[in-house]
């Protein structure tokens, strides 16, 4: 690691456009359409776009890079993942654009570097304007859900990280978690729907998950109140439809544009929810995906550890 590229990445001025590489198989667009200027890649595949610009031929190469302030990197390629403490530690600020890794270990490595810049992780389901209302609503309900139960979720672990990520904001820690075929709370939703997993959190919340249905609906209930939201709108039972933000970018995109405020060594200047993800996030996540993969393979009920 050169300590000279270090302390010039640390030390760029903030009026200085944000620059960024990228390690592995990364969509460039959000990048681009945040402000990062794209300036080389670290890979060996000949198919993915080169940015007319350097191509690292090792990680030591673009460490010792002064012109970068961050990197993207690919958490789904086992070896790029193993590279995130070395580049936590060269003081590059961290884009993970999918909840990848998943393994609570390389998180936790990545997680443990001192002295590092910050992260950002694509968990952007909690920037969808329908999912910021649910957060702006739950203290009219005078506490967290009692049960939740989730239709027409899409299959798959990012989608799967996505809806943890939303209810451990809703209802707090998750503490354990159960696939089907094992001893699920209910095997169906009202109406038929089978239940394909559930959590359970430390508030007392069940959370009964279900992918059948063609648009994602989430009914939260309260002791006194229901809330039913998803893509289509946000009501109140037996209320009339509450007002959506405005959504004018991909969570992706304000993610990455809300991390290229902390270049020069500063925060991450977000002031309102919400704000980007970080490993904290992604480790819960990763947590709690892990113990379902366990429950999915001994049909049991998984404490989160």
């Amino acid at each position: 690691m050169s300590a000279e590229a270090r302390a010039a990445r640390l030390t760029r001025s903030p009026a200085a456009p944000p620059t960024m590489a990228v390690a592995g198989a990364v969509d460039l667009a959000p990048l681009r359409a945040a402000g990062w200027s794209l300036r080389g890649v670290l890979s060996a595949d000949p198919y993915l776009d080169r940015l007319d610009a350097a191509t690292y031929v090792d990680p030591a190469e673009l460490l010792a890079d002064p012109t970068i302030d961050a990197v993207a990197v690919d958490g789904e390629d086992r070896d790029l993942a193993a590279l995130l403490p070395e580049l936590r530690g060269s003081g590059l600020l961290l884009l993970l654009p999918t909840a990848a890794p998943l393994e609570p270990d390389a998180v936790r490595a990545a997680r443990a570097v001192r002295d590092a810049a910050d992260a950002a992780v694509g968990l952007v389901a909690r920037w969808e304007p329908w999912a910021q209302v649910v957060t702006a609503a739950l203290p009219l309900a005078g506490g967290p859900p009692v049960q939740v139960t989730v239709r027409g979720w899409p299959a798959g672990r990012q989608a799967a990280a996505e809806l943890v990520d939303l209810v451990a904001g809703w209802c707090g820690e998750v503490a354990a978690v159960v696939a089907a075929p094992g001893p699920l709370p209910a095997a169906e939703l009202p109406g038929g729907a089978p239940v394909s997993w559930a959590m359970l959190t430390a508030s007392g919340a069940t959370v009964l998950v279900s992918s059948a249905g063609d648009t994602p609906l989430v009914r939260l209930s309260f002791a006194t109140a229901r809330l039913e939201a998803g893509p289509d709108g946000v009501r109140w039972e037996g209320g009339a439809e509450l007002p959506l933000p405005p959504g004018p970018a991909s969570g992706l995109v304000q993610t990455a544009a809300a991390l290229a405020a902390a270049t020069g060594g500063r925060d991450v200047l977000v002031e309102t929810w919400p704000w980007p993800a970080d490993l904290g996030d992604l480790l819960v996540v990763a947590r709690v995906l892990e113990a379902l993969r366990t429950s999915a393979r001994t049909e049991q009920l998984v404490p989160v550890a």
